[in-house]
């Protein structure tokens, strides 16, 4: 899927993608570039990335990031962030009350169930415990 989403999104058609994001960045170790398309969520008004995905440690203590969403690219800082259940549970019940697709982070609920926080923390391990957290304003 990331195969066709890189380039989608970084087209004018990426401009009506909302929920996903295109984030480009130089590896850790390799200095190669690198370029992910991951869920956009905003948590209390904070752009942010849910992810346990190896890539994450480039964010360790915050790097510079390009971030195109809605067809926009910004130049910005992303940091790795870890967080406990209670925390992702949270993070993740304010995206859902914000747009965030249940669905796209692999969250299954019966029809009309909304999960509480607390519902959420309880998934542990199953909803991650890392976010990056970016600097703009979408």
């Amino acid at each position: 899927m990331n195969v066709v989403m890189r380039p989608l999104l970084s087209s004018p058609a990426g401009k009506r993608m909302n929920g996903v994001m295109l984030l480009e960045f130089r590896g850790r170790r390799s200095g190669k570039t690198i370029k992910v398309p991951v869920n956009f969520h905003l948590v209390n008004g904070v752009p942010m990335a849910f992810t346990e995905s190896p890539w994450r440690h480039n964010f360790e203590g915050g790097s510079p990031v390009k971030v195109t969403y809605l067809g926009q690219a910004r130049e910005t800082t992303g940091t790795l962030v870890s967080m406990t259940p209670e925390e992702m549970g949270a993070a993740v019940r304010e995206s859902l009350d914000h747009g965030g697709s249940a669905q796209r982070m692999g969250i299954k609920t019966a029809p009309g169930f909304e999960p509480s926080a607390a519902d959420l923390a309880g998934l542990g391990g199953a909803i991650g415990s890392s976010v990056i957290r970016f600097d703009f304003v979408p």
